[in-house]
């Protein structure tokens, strides 16, 4: 989640339509792919702008498409299949392995436990971070909330920092536990989980002055997330970064440059490996990954370059039309409509055209008293997103209470009472998907 006041000064400033929200027509550059070697992960000199890259991750994303596959049963598991065919063997019957597009198809709508494992600062007790931000602990019960009303997909941002230790920059197991306790309750329900790396001390900072620490941290981090989960199916989604982006002086630049784009596209070549590295299911795990700030304006989905991999997904968040769904001075009233065709257009045109599945991980509206003007923009968001199989997962930071001086008022669940804030406003998501 971002700065509402901060992306105001950007949108006007800089003549931004959307920020981190819509800012595109479909424009002619397309996303070229690296491959995620050794040399990938730490040089500039493997980066490949050849259609032959891109062509081969559309075939092998496309693959549960073709007619050798069709007709049969998905694999259980994601080992199934060890010379990467696309055909498994499980218990002496073929069976054919999800692509990407598969598992994005099948996400449906999510919610994000925002404000929750992603809070940072407590200081005296770093494991009670999960309700240093206001909210209550997680429960079972409100994942069953959320399945019960018809959400298939949980985003889990979670922050590390605050439980980390020495140069291998160690994880807390207790603070593993708890991540993977509330993981389990949404897998248990038959939902996808989406475990991140979200908030941090600035360590990720995409400049070639901050690369190597970056690394450093990407490359010994990971390993220790993807060990813990990589006993689970295809339902857990690992995702590389939140919003990363470059801070200087304190204040956010969500725009970014082409250094910070070229090196941020390394940095997630350098996490992917990590994961892979891990082996067993998540040599095949999706893993999701975001551009700068996980944005959708032209130049920076034009700045990606994504490792070459069948199962990847881009990332992007979109508050949009900015003025609508994140300024709380903005209008109350949803009219702009081409904001969003527009994004979706670029978005499909750069990546998903191209055979890249693309999940929306956070959007949302801010409550300015104005319910039915929320609910006519989630109908056009998510009906918009349904056109292109786009999964979209609502950020929810618990903060639903309407005032004029507050901002990010974007809760529609209480989890104290795991009741609906705003049932016209869940019902019109969850329709909108079908």
């Amino acid at each position: 989640m971002r700065s509402a006041k901060l992306l105001g000064f950007l949108c006007i400033s800089l003549g931004l339509s959307a920020c981190g929200g819509g800012g595109g027509g479909g424009g002619s550059s397309t996303p070229v792919v690296i491959t995620p070697s050794s040399s990938a992960a730490t040089s500039s000199s493997s980066l490949s702008s050849s259609s032959s890259s891109s062509s081969a991750l559309v075939s092998s994303s496309s693959s549960s498409s073709s007619s050798s596959v069709s007709g049969l049963a998905f694999c259980a598991n994601l080992t199934s299949d060890p010379n990467n065919t696309g055909i498994g063997t499980e218990n002496g019957q073929s069976c054919k392995m999800r692509t990407g597009f598969d598992i994005t198809g099948d996400m449906g709508v999510g919610w994000n436990l925002g404000n929750t494992m992603d809070a940072t600062g407590n200081t005296a007790n770093p494991l009670n971070d999960e309700t240093y931000w206001g909210n209550p602990k997680t429960t079972k019960a409100n994942m069953d909330t959320l399945v019960a009303a018809g959400f298939k997909t949980l985003r889990l941002p979670v922050s590390w920092d605050d439980h980390m230790s020495g140069t291998d920059h160690t994880i807390d197991t207790a603070w593993l536990d708890r991540v993977e306790e509330i993981a389990k309750y949404a897998l248990d329900d038959g939902m996808y989980v989406i475990v991140n790396i979200h908030h941090n001390n600035g360590w990720e900072m995409p400049t070639t002055a901050n690369e190597a620490n970056s690394k450093d941290y990407l490359s010994k981090m990971w390993p220790q997330i993807a060990n813990r989960f990589n006993k689970y199916d295809h339902h857990l989604i690992l995702e590389t970064m939140n919003e990363p982006r470059v801070t200087v002086n304190g204040v956010d630049d969500w725009v970014g440059t082409a250094e910070y784009y070229a090196v941020l596209n390394r940095l997630n070549a350098t996490a992917l490996q990590a994961i892979r590295g891990t082996g067993g299911n998540n040599a095949k795990r999706l893993v999701m990954i975001p551009g700068y700030a996980a944005g959708v304006s032209d130049a920076q989905l034009n700045g990606i370059i994504l490792p070459s991999d069948p199962m990847i997904a881009l990332s992007t968040h979109a508050y949009s039309p900015y003025d609508f769904a994140l300024n709380q001075a903005g209008t109350a009233v949803f009219t702009d409509t081409k904001t969003l065709d527009d994004m979706y257009t670029s978005i499909n045109t750069k990546f998903i055209a191209k055979g890249i599945p693309v999940v929306m991980g956070e959007w949302a509206s801010t409550n300015k008293n104005n319910l039915t003007e929320r609910v006519k923009h989630a109908k056009y968001y998510v009906t918009g997103a349904k056109k292109y199989n786009i999964p979209t997962v609502w950020w929810d930071n618990g903060n639903s209470t309407y005032s004029a001086s507050s901002s990010d008022i974007m809760g529609i669940l209480d989890r104290n009472t795991n009741t609906w804030v705003y049932p016209d406003l869940v019902t019109a998501i969850i329709s909108s998907s079908k």
